[in-house]
């Protein structure tokens, strides 16, 4: 980022504008209850006008700057007066983007803090300049990157190959010429191929399926990004002298294959990048990191450099962690509240650091580690014996097509993104997510219409409405959305529990009043309640603040 400009927070109008804040299911829960808090809930004017301000002192500028035609004192009136129909729409929209703009400005360290813009990813980092003109695409053609990853191919994924390591002819049967057509009719539009580092240099059979494999892309139309996947630390005889060789081997050969768009590097290690520019200066190059880590990368200026972003939401107790049908169901809605946040540090990123963000590993329809069930370091906090009940059920499938296009909006805020697998092997019934693998495969969680059209990612737009609202808060019980199960006894309105072999029951609140924002009222109020514990795990988990958790392997 340049050093003359100084970057703004504001509402990004393709989510929130006159014409779709009337859709909010609850404008004060979005914005100010996510903002009041912040600077101990007091923000300032720039110049100074001698007062302090907070949620409940509105400046009276944001009025007359807004067009209103009377002042509005603070954030409860402000969403009083838009209910009754007493302010327009325009002019409370208006007065939102001056309080969000108003608070960041009014608050410290934004450089340091990847979610200082955020707002439940209702705004938007701007008036950020680069001192390298990176490139806002990796794309020749200018388009986000759309990708899948070929799981398994040459990197061990047991979970995606049936637990086993596949020989070249099976890598062959699982990754045909059909495979990549068939990925391009989807709207994919590249391949992300993890190799390990010195898969090239050994120039051996694996070798040549890479070589297959990239020209089954071209073929389909299809880029490719190589992912150099660091070896074993045990692996006899690998020194770092042998992985920078392996590096410059792997670029030397990325350079001279036309449809490779980049590489990403096994780790960020700076003199990894050298390694690559002793070959190539102008050669897209990935930098992996976290959600944890990415304040740390330290790079220098390089117009081809980017950030590859792991965005795993597995990780933890409190990711995966539930034993009963209603802990799994609060645990989707805490995935989904916490996934338009994703937004903010693909765009501090890009601001801040000058190092667009494609998302390279985490993106995929999971909540929990389940396909790690069978490896040794898998623990068991019940969260994987109920998948049964997902099945089939009206529930699940709305709320993982929530989930979805949550992450289609928040990751095309970057250069693109790449789903975790494009299918699972041996695997050809499409269309029924009946195992928990084939929530990580592209193939079927399309044919399953979990996803929005692939096409409509290409402009983030086209998703907006994906985040202007929270997810529904409907994981009580009682709804009827279990999938059909035979039973012993007939439950009426409960279902059978085949654990506990009787029928239980789920009562579901009573209908309340509607309010003048035209939901439920009781709704609403557990609904914030739950959001408001949904934001206290979110920065503990991004702050690396002790939350009692502890790290799973």
């Amino acid at each position: 980022m340049s050093s003359s400009t100084t970057p703004t927070c504001t509402i990004d109008r393709d989510v929130l504008n006159a014409n779709t804040v009337g859709e909010m299911d609850d404008l004060g829960l979005a914005i100010f209850a996510k903002l009041c808090g912040v600077n101990r809930g007091a923000f300032v004017l720039d110049p100074p006008d001698g007062m302090t301000y907070g949620c409940t002192a509105f400046p009276e500028s944001f009025s007359t700057n807004a067009g209103a035609s009377f002042a509005i004192p603070d954030s409860a009136n402000l969403t009083q007066s838009f209910a009754a129909g007493n302010i327009s729409a325009s002019a409370t929209v208006e007065i939102v983007d001056e309080y969000i703009s108003t608070v960041y400005q009014s608050s410290s360290g934004q450089d340091s803090n990847p979610y200082a813009c955020d707002v439940n990813g209702l705004a938007t980092l701007g008036n950020c300049a680069s001192a390298t003109d990176t490139p806002k695409s990796l794309r020749a053609d200018g388009d986000i990157v759309k990708a899948v990853t070929l799981a398994g191919a040459f990197v061990p994924q047991p979970w995606a190959t049936s637990g086993k390591v596949l020989s070249m002819d099976e890598v062959k049967i699982m990754y045909s010429s059909k495979d990549f057509r068939e990925m391009a009719d989807l709207g994919v539009n590249t391949v992300q191929i993890p190799i390990p580092c010195d898969l090239i240099s050994e120039n051996g059979e694996t070798f040549k399926m890479l070589w297959r494999l990239l020209g089954k892309a071209n073929n389909a139309g299809l880029s490719a990004i190589l992912v150099l996947v660091a070896p074993e630390e045990d692996k006899e005889g690998m020194t770092d002298e042998m992985i920078h060789d392996n590096i410059k081997t792997a670029a030397g050969f990325a350079v001279d294959v036309s449809n490779i768009i980049g590489i990403q590097l096994p780790s960020p290690i700076p003199s990894f990048l050298s390694a690559v520019r002793t070959v190539d200066d102008e050669m897209n190059v990935l930098v992996p990191t976290n959600k944890g880590q990415l304040k740390n990368l330290s790079f220098p200026q390089d117009s081809h450099l980017f950030a590859a972003l792991d965005v795993a939401a597995s990780t933890s107790v409190a990711d995966v962690a539930s034993s009963d049908s209603e802990g799994d169901r609060m645990k989707m809605f805490y995935h989904e509240s916490i996934t338009c946040i994703d937004r903010s540090p693909i765009e501090w990123l890009e601001c801040y650091r000058d190092m667009p963000v494609y998302v390279t590993s985490g993106f995929n329809l999971a909540i929990d580690d389940c396909i790690n069930k069978d490896g040794e370091d898998f623990k068991d906090y019940g969260q994987c014996d109920r998948f049964d009940e997902t099945v089939g059920s009206g529930w699940w499938e709305r709320h993982r097509q929530s989930l979805a296009s949550r992450q289609l909006f928040a990751y095309s805020k970057g250069l693109g993104w790449t789903f975790s697998a494009w299918k699972l092997y041996g695997d050809d019934k499409k269309g029924v997510i009946d195992s928990p693998a084939k929530l990580l495969s592209l193939r079927d969680v399309a044919a399953a219409d979990l996803l929005p059209p692939l096409s409509s990612t290409s402009d983030a737009s086209d998703l907006s409405a994906a985040c202007l609202n929270g997810p529904q808060p409907d994981f009580v019980m009682g709804d009827a959305t279990y999938a059909p199960t035979p039973a012993p006894h007939d439950c009426g309105n409960g279902w059978w529990n085949a654990t506990t072999e009787q029928c239980d029951y789920w009562v579901p609140p009573p209908p309340a009043p509607l309010p003048t924002n035209k939901k439920n009222l009781v709704q609403g109020a557990f609904s914030g309640a739950v959001l408001a514990l949904v934001a206290a795990w979110a920065v503990q988990k991004f702050t690396k603040k002790d939350e009692g958790y502890q790290v799973l392997p």
